[in-house]
């Protein structure tokens, strides 16, 4: 009997090593699947889990505090906002390389958003708008800020498919009532504002304004990005798009660039024809952040714009002062979360603090397997009184 019960015990314990081997080997070669294809994780991820949709109500607000989040996206651009008074922006939402709308999804559902005050368009480039048109489908959108253009300017498919889902836009208004989305363009100066905090935008005056086409060259194309700049509780951030060298240096002539401002988020990926010197000197900024795709073929960030950050004196050098960072790369820090609250003190969150806070990551949690065998990345936190 005393013999039986040992040979039982000991298959029970083979059961049980055999199990957690084969939960290893999963996670394992989960972490592997996302850290080599990202993008195709995560939609094999939403396939299998698809995510709850938005229910109707009031929009939650973060009582009086400023958020401005460059998502990681890989090789393009998202930032969401969450103005103090509760209302909510996505400008820009595409990538060519490494990103997905997953990666959206995921920060606005933390964030409780169930519709758009604002959807801000810099420009028409895919790695700007590519997850626009799932993002219409998903939400209700109030307002849409787009560049000067046509009908039948632009007529890629992912533009005409993004022009089509602006022009068909609806939502339904305090009183239950359907509206038509509106609809305004990046034309010269103007501002996008809300109770206590507001953003100055400025981009060609109409008589100035370059024809975009699909001729029309990157550097045009890119030019009309409009440079916004945030201001609440007596602190900056500055929005550029893919603002380049010919935009800065006519903003310049213009002379509505001179601010003090606290954050900048680097023009065009960190491309050396954007965030000439001029321009850092015009903006002051304290600190920068630069979205990107690692391993991007265009080899942003170029090393002529880092060095250019970290010559620049009020940009310090990653490491420098007491370890907190002040140069910001998506492809190192995640999501980088920029925070105003109404006394003006502001903090920079990376990506992890995010998710541990609010949700589980299944895409960490696999990488976090992974890192048996992969380098993982760093992360840290940076704080400004």
């Amino acid at each position: 009997m005393a013999r039986r019960r040992k040979i039982k015990k000991h298959t029970a314990s083979k059961i049980i090593i055999a199990v957690v081997v084969i939960l290893l080997i999963v996670a394992i070669a989960l972490g592997i699947f996302y850290a080599v294809a990202p993008e195709e994780f995560n939609a094999l991820k939403e396939k299998l889990f698809p995510s709850e949709p938005s229910s109707p109500g009031t929009q939650p607000t973060l009582e009086g505090t400023l958020e401005m989040t460059v998502i990681d996206i890989g090789q393009g651009d998202c930032i969401f906002l969450q103005f103090p008074d509760g209302q909510t922006m996505i400008m820009d939402a595409g990538s060519t390389k490494g990103g997905s709308y997953t990666s959206i999804q995921e920060h606005l559902a933390l964030r409780a958003v169930e519709y758009l005050d604002y959807v801000f368009i810099t420009h028409t480039d895919q790695d700007h708008i590519k997850y626009l048109p799932d993002l219409f489908k998903e939400y209700d959108v109030r307002n849409v800020y787009m560049p000067y253009l046509q009908e039948g300017d632009i007529t890629t498919d992912i533009w005409t498919e993004t022009y089509e889902a602006i022009q068909n836009e609806t939502y339904i208004d305090e009183e239950g009532n359907i509206a038509n989305c509106q609809v305004h363009y990046n034309v010269g100066d103007y501002v996008v504002s809300g109770k206590d905090w507001e953003m100055n935008c400025h981009s060609y005056l109409e008589d100035r304004y370059p024809p975009v086409k699909d001729s029309s060259s990157s550097e045009v194309k890119n030019a009309v990005s409009p440079v916004c700049f945030l201001e609440y509780a007596d602190r900056t951030i500055v929005l550029t798009g893919d603002s380049n060298e010919s935009n800065e240096e006519y903003l310049l002539e213009r002379g509505v660039l001179d601010k003090d401002a606290d954050v900048l988020k680097v023009g065009h990926h960190g491309s050396r024809t954007s965030t000439i010197q001029e321009f850092l000197n015009a903006v002051d900024c304290e600190y920068a952040i630069v979205s990107y795709g690692e391993g991007n073929k265009y080899k942003h960030p170029h090393s002529e714009l880092m060095s250019r950050l970290e010559d620049y004196t009020d940009v310090r050098p990653d490491n420098d002062y007491n370890g907190y960072k002040y140069v910001y790369e998506t492809p190192k820090d995640g999501n980088v979360s920029v925070f105003v609250d109404g006394n003006g003190t502001l903090r920079i969150d990376c990506d992890l603090t995010d998710d541990k806070d609010f949700t589980l990551n299944w895409g960490e949690v696999a990488a976090s397997a992974a890192d048996w065998l992969l380098p993982s990345r760093r992360y840290e936190v940076g704080l400004a009184a």
